[in-house]
């Protein structure tokens, strides 16, 4: 007797049919003898991978804030005099910061920032519009860097206000600190966590406006792609909208578009959800250079949800935060900050207010 008591023929058939049972059976018995069986038998035990399994994407959103008119300068004939926007960025600890120092840290977690630029970036002296020109210096536009503003709206009626060629220096001082712009035929794409995200501007009254911007959103819209529409539009110091805004707005949402932002009234106006997509008719002013003692400086910032699942927008969502355009209770100091308490739920209720008065159809 060999092998642990048992015969050698014996031991070599049952190696031979165990290699059968376990698939091996092409291996010659022979080689199964001596450390040859150890080898064997770790093979035999080694674990197969298991194919990998891609798991489901986890659902996640992209959130933005959106302000209103921010005049980044003076009107023309009051720059430098006190109270002025340009005294008081002089007389500031931290001029590049001072203006959007009550509402950067908000701005800095989002996953972008939209504002409308009323007025110019420019030292031209010639101005387009004699009354009411807005400019402030090339260098101001670092201010929309420091406050967390990626992107602004370019569309207005204070764009031109120092001729195309002021225009083209406000476009030149952007691109200078990388903030983006869009309206008058410019359109800003950008990529957010995968999503394309797409930005228009138009003036609201010119004949042909409906028009082209319908053209422009269905070209824009597709699959992964977030159109939003910003409209310069409505009556100044009108909290009601003009029948015209909520025909323009709910055209851009029948076209694609995912979001409307409104400004030019200076005031706020209401709030409509069309179709399970906001309208917001007018956000009001924001930092505001060009008028040190507005009647009314109730404002609020726009913050908008998309809550995505595998690269599609399943829910809009917006928010309500409300605003004084200054820190200043008296006068227009250029710097908004974040109200809370009564004066927050003062504001919310004015915003409700209006959004029920808004017609239904």
């Amino acid at each position: 007797m060999d092998w642990m008591g048992l015969d050698k023929p014996l031991f070599e058939g049952l190696a031979l049919l165990g290699c059968v049972v376990v698939g091996c059976a092409t291996t010659p018995v022979e080689t199964l003898k001596g450390g040859a069986v150890a080898e064997a038998t770790a093979a035999l035990q080694t674990p197969v991978a298991a194919p990998e399994v891609t798991p489901p994407s986890e659902p996640t959103e992209i959130v933005m804030h959106a302000v209103g008119d921010c005049a980044i300068g003076d009107l023309h004939y009051g720059a430098g005099a006190p109270g002025s926007f340009a005294a008081e960025i002089a007389a500031a600890e931290d001029p590049m910061g001072y203006a959007f120092s009550g509402v950067a840290e908000l701005f800095a977690k989002d996953d972008l920032t939209i504002a409308n630029l009323e007025g110019t970036f420019t030292t031209r002296k010639a101005w387009h519009n004699p009354v009411f020109s807005i400019r402030g210096a090339p260098e101001n536009a670092q201010m929309l860097v420091r406050g967390g503003v990626e992107l602004v709206d370019v569309e207005n009626n204070h764009a031109f206000d120092y001729g195309v060629e002021g225009h083209e220096d406000t476009k030149a001082a952007l691109e200078k600190v990388g903030v983006g712009y869009f309206g008058r035929d410019n359109v800003d794409r950008r990529t957010i966590k995968g999503m394309k995200i797409v930005n228009l501007g138009y003036l609201g009254g010119p004949k042909g406006t409906r028009a082209k911007m319908v053209a422009d959103v269905e070209r824009e819209r597709g699959p992964n792609t977030i159109v939003i529409v910003s409209f310069h539009w409505g009556v100044e110091g009108y909290y009601a909208t003009h029948p015209d805004q909520q025909r323009l707005g709910r055209a851009a949402i029948d076209a694609g578009a995912s979001l409307v932002l409104g400004h030019h009234p200076h005031v706020v106006q209401g709030i409509e959800t069309y179709r399970d997509r906001p309208i917001v008719y007018s956000m009001g002013n924001f930092v505001f250079g060009a008028n040190s003692r507005p009647q009314d400086m109730d404002s609020f910032i726009y913050r908008v949800r998309f809550a995505l699942d595998d690269a599609k927008v399943t829910a809009v969502t917006g928010e309500v935060i409300p605003v004084r355009i200054s820190s200043d209770e008296k006068r227009n100091d250029f710097r908004p900050r974040l109200l809370d308490g009564a004066e927050a739920k003062r504001v919310r209720e004015k915003i409700g207010d209006l959004s029920a008065k808004l017609p239904a159809t």
